[in-house]
């Protein structure tokens, strides 16, 4: 088989996956340089295209995305019908959870202003913080991330209510889960809201003025899912008015934050410029390899997929819990 690779992945990542598949051949890109006839001399493509090249082409088997998002794939006609997708969902969890767990501690305490008192050689202490030692949390959207996210907070003993988009019995490490229409019952009881969304219809602006407000007045906010799930407009508002403890994202809804928004200049909001995932992480490169080779053999074999996209609901068909 022709196995075009757009992943950003190491030499040695490369090499381990064309180890265990000597009789196939390997083609290296990336999705900013790949051209059509590349992709219409391949059988499977591991990785993500840009918009310069049409992927509904009867040859493409299976495409293998090093996103864990998938919402841009499974629109009518980007794929052909027969084509078979997997999502990278696992790969970031780990690298993600710290980062999120880095940017509530930031906030609470006070290590953002602490910098800028660097900055002047001041030395002088804050007074005020919030404890993340448990307290409750609600995470909204029990995927890879959201799952890595719940097992480290336990170590700060934290209270977890899951929310996701259908019931499940209750994993490891969650203390309560409800599905999201009852996401308005529980987020007045929360220290902390986690964001951990993918991109649907359903999660675009799904935290607008209204649902902010109804979290408690002392409460933090993390978007470290999509940043289509906060209208940033609303965000800035209800932070202004001094609702909220404070609020750390990672995404927002147009990339890359323009210099001249407000929202840069709000002292209880941190900003990282969707930074907390990536192949940068070891744990990202050497998850989605293993993942690649698993898949790889599943496929020859004619067995189920790894991560399979259900096309209808954008999601993964089969999530575990470990």
């Amino acid at each position: 088989m022709r196995i075009l690779n757009l992943a950003p992945l190491q030499e040695d990542n490369f090499k381990k996956i064309e180890s265990q598949f000597l009789d196939d051949e390997f083609i290296y890109s990336d999705g900013h340089s790949v051209t059509q006839e590349m992709i219409d001399n391949c059988d499977i493509i591991i990785g993500n295209t840009g918009t310069q090249v049409n992927i509904n082409r009867e040859n493409i088997q299976l495409m293998m995305l090093h996103s864990a998002g998938s919402d841009s794939y499974v629109k009518d006609g980007i794929l052909y019908p027969k084509t078979r997708l997997t999502n990278a969902s696992g790969t970031y969890g780990k690298a993600i959870a710290e980062h999120t767990i880095g940017m509530i501690l930031t906030l609470n305490k006070n290590i953002k202003t602490y910098v800028h008192h660097m900055d002047q050689h001041l030395w002088q202490g804050v007074s005020t913080g919030k404890e993340l030692y448990q307290s409750t949390v609600v995470i909204v959207g029990l995927g890879d991330l959201g799952y890595e996210l719940a097992k480290r907070l336990k170590a700060f003993e934290c209270h977890i209510i899951a929310v996701k988009r259908t019931i499940s019995p209750l994993p490891p490490y969650i203390d309560e889960i409800y599905t999201t229409s009852h996401i308005d019952e529980v987020l007045s009881r929360a220290d902390f809201v986690i964001l951990a969304l993918p991109q649907t219809k359903e999660t675009i602006h799904m935290f607008d003025k209204r649902r902010m407000l109804i979290m408690k007045k002392d409460a933090m906010l993390v978007n470290i899912g999509r940043g289509s799930a906060i209208v940033s407009s609303d965000l800035k508002d209800v932070l202004k008015s001094g609702h909220l403890y404070g609020a750390a994202i990672d995404v927002v809804e147009e990339e890359p934050l323009t210099q001249d928004n407000e929202l840069w200049d709000i002292d209880n909001l941190l900003i990282t410029p969707h930074a907390s995932g990536g192949y940068v992480w070891k744990s990202a490169r050497d998850y989605f390899t293993e993942l690649v080779i698993r898949n790889l053999h599943h496929f020859k074999n004619h067995e189920e997929l790894e991560n399979e996209v259900d096309f209808v609901t954008g999601y993964r068909k089969v999530i575990t819990y470990k």
